[in-house]
């Protein structure tokens, strides 16, 4: 039996297989993004960044309106492209985030880490784009700062004390 990946589930990497088929370019972001660190956090919505490009806008939209309800199919590229957040609510609820807080697409794209689950190249902040766009005050962000800080990079071991 394959091994779950925390911070994924069906409607996660549904939405990432949409975006990937449809070539839009994007990075996981929000409490997934935390979940895929190592972060344990319940989310709803699937927070996605983008880049401020109609092109790629557009690409986002069509992959959206796959879902069940078509409702990002409504949407306008151009308009869409120039709000900070756009909130499509459709199964499951995708925020489309144009700046999350202080971090753009093109800021954190260097520094993304990308995993392969089920299949899926799935895209995400790196843990410092992550604590940046996490800088909002709120309660659940700052637990999630915690958490963030609490935990090792990848690829680095941590030490575990020996057992007297």
């Amino acid at each position: 039996m394959p091994r779950r990946t925390p911070g994924t589930d069906n409607r996660v990497l549904r939405v990432c297989r949409l975006l990937n088929r449809h070539r839009a370019r994007y990075l996981l972001a929000g409490g997934v993004a935390a979940n895929l660190h190592g972060s344990v956090r319940a989310t709803k919505d699937v927070d996605i960044l983008v880049p401020r490009d109609e092109v790629n806008m557009a690409r986002v939209l069509a992959a959206l309106g796959e879902l069940p309800y078509g409702i990002a199919s409504e949407l306008e590229a151009a308009a869409v492209a120039r709000n900070p957040i756009t909130i499509v609510g459709d199964d499951p609820r995708v925020d489309i985030l144009t700046v999350a807080w202080t971090v753009t697409f093109n800021q954190a794209w260097e520094h993304r880490v990308v995993r392969r689950i089920q299949g899926t190249r799935v895209p995400y902040l790196g843990r410092d784009d992550l604590v940046a766009s996490k800088q909002t005050g709120r309660a659940s962000d700052l637990a999630d700062i915690d958490r963030l800080w609490r935990l090792p990079l990848p690829g680095r071991r941590t030490r575990v004390p020996r057992q007297k």
